[in-house]
């Protein structure tokens, strides 16, 4: 799977509350790794942001910014917030940025969190808000971060790793005091989906899937639910997630199949293969049973580039409109049309 959960970790109580004890006495000064102070919003603080484990209330315009969650940076990028720490996701670019956001650190040089997260080390940046929306906290790790500053997590109503892009940029827009801001992005972006899908009618109810190599290391295959911001991006442009995959995933964002099952691709009209970072490189044509596939065979298979495939992995405001630009009309064109 291409996230990496947070790991399970012991909170050593004495030395979090020294912690949070200098978190809480810290003035100001210049951030942490070198990011730039962010610029004024346009809400008035106090603010309360409803999230699924909980209520969090936001005292005055944050000014020290962490992103704990894995694609929480672009949000925040766009909204002209550059984060003191960015929690590193895939790839290993500078700063946890990729370029389609690059241009928006303004010179900011924040730390890089690795997979597993010490709450001492939250503390010592000494946060005034900490953005989990995709990070994939429970209850113990929220209770534990918020205790350090404001926390906030996925919007209301969506499991980890799984609400839209639209919810997510609104709920980070509220928690930083730029509401009308994130809202305008969402019409913006959602504007720009309209208009490929006006562009490209032949996509409507087409099948389509996006599917990878595993990194897991067990030789299987993921392929993307109608529920994940991957296949979300298909049904955005017209296409239809078939309902198997979403029957095969239960209650995570992916199934996961054997190569025995790769035939199941056959179902789609068009397939997007993606490539994870660290994982095979081998394109689709390379996988185990390729040859028996009727998709492969007469050309209905897009394979992204590495940095295509993290971009609709990270589905941002800030990534989307990066695919917006080429990828539909390679879809097009493997399509027949």
């Amino acid at each position: 799977m291409i996230v990496t959960h947070l790991r399970p970790w012991r909170v050593l109580a004495p030395l979090l509350s020294a912690a949070v004890l200098l978190a809480a006495c810290a003035g100001g000064g210049s951030p942490a790794g070198g990011a730039a102070e962010p610029a004024p919003g346009n809400a008035a603080f106090p603010v309360t942001v409803e999230h699924t484990l909980g209520s969090t209330m936001v005292p005055a315009e944050p000014r020290r910014v962490v992103s704990l969650g894995y694609t929480d940076q672009d949000a925040l990028l766009a909204l002209g917030v550059v984060p003191v720490a960015i929690r590193e996701f895939t790839g290993n670019r500078p700063f946890a940025t990729w370029p389609w956001a690059a241009d928006r650190l303004q010179g900011g040089q924040p730390q890089v969190l690795g997979a597993e997260i010490d709450p001492e080390t939250i503390a010592a940046l000494r946060p005034d808000l900490i953005v989990a929306v995709s990070a994939g906290l429970d209850a113990e790790q929220y209770a534990t971060f918020s205790r350090i500053a404001p926390t906030i997590t996925q919007p209301v109503g969506f499991p980890a790793y799984q609400a839209p892009w639209q919810d997510a940029t609104r709920l980070i827009g509220t928690a930083v005091g730029r509401t009308a801001q994130a809202e305008q992005m969402v019409t913006d972006l959602d504007a720009r989906f309209a208009a490929v899908r006006a562009q490209y009618p032949q996509f409507a109810g087409k099948r389509a899937a996006l599917a990878a190599v595993s990194s897991t290391g067990t030789g299987s295959y993921f392929v993307w639910n109608s529920k994940d911001n991957r296949g979300r991006f298909l049904g955005s442009l017209g296409f239809t997630v078939p309902a198997r995959f979403d029957e095969l995933a239960g209650q995570n964002f992916y199934a996961e199949i054997s190569t025995e099952q790769l035939g199941l691709l056959d179902e789609n009209d068009l397939v997007g293969w993606i490539t994870i970072p660290g994982t095979s490189t081998s394109g689709f044509e390379q996988q185990p049973g390729y040859p028996a596939l009727r998709v492969g065979r007469e050309g209905r298979v897009v394979d992204l580039t590495e940095e295509q495939g993290v971009a609709l992995s990270f589905s941002s405001v800030l990534s989307l409109p990066m695919l917006l630009d080429d990828l539909p009309g390679e879809f097009a064109a493997h399509l027949g049309g």
